[in-house]
C-alpha cells in the first residue's frame, strides 16, 4: 500500500523565506499547499519546478491572507483535496518602517491584518481540520519576529502585529493541545540568497555577536525538528537572531 505524504500549508511559501521552507518540508517529504497572492508568474513557477525536485507535489492556492473570507476559501479548497492538514506555516507577512506620528489608520490595519488577523484566522480553519485528524499530533508554526520581542519604534505596527503573533502561539499552544503542538520561531535579520534584500541594514551587524546575519537555513533547521522529531514542545518561540537580543 502506498504510503500517504503528510500535507503542509505555507502561507507566503512563494518566495524569500517561505520558498526556502517549503523546499526544505519538500524535502522532508510533506506534499506541499503552496499559499501565494502577489508572487509574479515567472517567480512562481521556478519555486515549484524547485519543490517537485523533492519529489512531493504541489498545490498551488492563490488567496489574500488579509482577507477572511479567501482564508476560508482555501481552507475548504485543502479539505476537499486532503481532508487533513498535518502542518500550518504561517510565514505571511509585510515589514515596512512607519514613522509612528505619521501612521495612519490605514498603514495601521495593513500589518495588523496581514501579519496577525491572518494567522489567528488560518489557525482557527487549520485547528477545525487538525482536530477531527487520526494523527497523534499535528503541528502549527508561526513566524513570529524579534521585533515582536525588542522595542523597534521606526516598526511600531509591525511589532505590534508581531507580538501579537508571540502571544496567540502561547493562547492556542494551550487551547489546542493535546492534539496540534502550536510554537514560533523570531528571527533577527535574515539575507537572502539571490535576493537584493534592499530593506536589510548592513550596519547592524554590529549589533550581532556571531558577526554575521541569518541565512534561511539557520531557520529551516530549527523548523524542520518542529514540524517531524518534537513531539512534546508547544506554546514557545524560539529566538534565531545571532545573539542580537543579548
Amino acid at each position: 500500500m502506498k504510503t500517504i505524504n503528510k500535507v503542509a500549508l505555507v502561507t507566503g511559501g512563494a518566495r524569500r523565506l517561505g520558498k526556502d521552507i517549503s523546499i526544505a518540508l519538500g524535502k522532508m517529504g510533506y506534499d506541499i499547499v503552496l499559499n501565494y497572492n502577489k508572487t509574479g508568474k515567472s517567480v512562481l513557477e521556478e519555486t515549484i519546478s524547485q519543490i517537485n525536485e523533492t519529489g512531493v507535489t504541489v498545490n498551488v492556492i492563490k488567496c489574500d491572507v488579509s482577507k477572511v473570507s479567501e482564508i476560508k476559501k482555501m481552507f475548504q479548497k485543502i479539505n476537499i483535496k486532503y481532508k487533513k492538514l498535518d502542518l500550518l506555516v504561517n510565514n505571511a507577512a509585510i515589514f515596512e518602517h512607519f514613522d509612528f506620528l505619521e501612521t495612519n489608520e490605514q498603514t495601521f490595519d495593513k500589518f495588523i491584518n496581514t501579519n496577525l488577523k491572518s494567522v489567528f484566522f488560518c489557525c482557527q480553519e487549520a485547528a477545525k481540520i487538525m482536530l477531527k485528524s487520526d494523527e497523534t499530533y499535528n503541528r502549527i508554526i508561526n513566524i513570529a519576529s524579534l521585533g515582536g520581542i525588542q522595542n523597534w519604534t521606526g516598526y511600531i505596527p509591525y511589532s505590534l502585529s508581531k507580538i501579537g503573533v508571540i502571544k496567540l502561539t502561547q493562547l492556542l499552544a494551550k487551547k489546542l493541545a493535546p492534539k496540534v503542538l502550536v510554537n514560533a520561531i523570531a528571527p533577527g535579520t535574515i539575507i537572502m540568497e539571490n535576493d537584493d534584500n534592499i530593506k536589510v541594514n548592513t550596519e547592524d551587524i554590529k549589533k550581532y555577536p556571531m558577526k554575521r546575519f541569518a541565512k534561511s537555513d539557520d531557520l529551516t533547521s530549527l523548523l524542520s525538528y518542529l514540524a517531524a522529531e518534537n513531539n512534546y514542545i508547544t506554546g514557545q518561540t524560539f529566538i534565531v537572531d545571532g545573539g542580537k537580543s543579548l
